[in-house]
């Protein structure tokens, strides 16, 4: 094992990235979609943002230490969409 990566072995994984699906209501076409697109981006901490208008849903992934799903769901509001966690 080199020395640069000798400082990681014994080090707990903190991985606070995570993706999570939220249900839209008030997507009607791809304008809106680009809305709620730009609105989720907005927010420090997104990566990344996947907008499936037919199913209703967003799936974001973000880090956890700098957003949360109350800051999601606020810029969505704010962009005049209802968003809702997806529950399976």
């Amino acid at each position: 094992m080199d020395n640069a990566n000798s400082a990681n072995v014994n080090q707990p994984s903190t991985s606070t990235i995570i993706t999570q699906q939220i249900a839209i209501e008030g997507m009607t076409c791809d304008k809106c979609v680009a809305r709620v697109d730009k609105a989720l981006r907005s927010i420090p901490g997104v990566e990344s943002v996947q907008v499936d208008r037919q199913a209703a849903l967003a799936a974001v992934t973000f880090d956890s230490t700098r957003t949360n799903i109350a800051a999601l769901h606020e810029s969505l509001l704010a962009a005049g969409y209802k968003p809702a966690s997806k529950t399976n």
